[in-house]
């Protein structure tokens, strides 16, 4: 499932905004409690260390956040899901981050002024790999990582 886009409006708070939340997660994922999400991860076939190097984190609880305090020109909150989150990052800047339901691992939600290109892993110039979803792409990399895996972002 994901969200209708939103106009980024301060590329630099959306940046910087997004990279916390994605450092906070991260931190969650390997702090204190984190039996249910790293259960979850090695049940679909995610080592720890793999996670860690994709930078994967937990969202605990959904919350709602201002889109003009995330950089976006749109009135209002957005909820962010709880979930397993995949900041997606090229050249260690941050081009979209999701958030994989652990109910549903084939729901994933896209956070508002995210990019909505499909996302990429690995080297383009080598075999490609194609997935459905980020489960199986994240898996197909992991198993593959010297080929490329194309994942499709959620539909807005």
């Amino acid at each position: 499932m994901g969200n209708n886009p939103v106009p980024v409006q301060d590329p630099e708070a959306w940046k910087r905004k997004n990279m916390a939340f994605a450092i906070r997660s991260h931190r969650h994922l390997w702090g204190k409690n984190n039996e249910d999400p790293l259960a979850f991860l090695f049940r679909h076939g995610l080592s720890n260390a793999f996670s860690k190097k994709v930078y994967l984190g937990w969202n605990k609880f959904g919350q709602k956040r201002p889109y003009k305090g995330w950089g976006m020109d749109k009135e209002g909150t957005f909820l962010i899901p709880a979930g397993i989150v995949f900041p997606f990052i090229i050249d260690k800047e941050l081009q979209s981050v999701f958030i994989i339901s652990m109910d549903d691992p084939g729901s994933v939600f896209m956070l508002p002024g995210s990019s909505d290109s499909p996302v990429t892993l690995g080297n383009p110039d080598k075999k490609k790999l194609a997935a459905d979803t980020f489960i199986k792409g994240l898996c197909l990399f992991q198993d593959n990582p010297d080929n490329c895996v194309s994942i499709s972002p959620p539909a807005g």
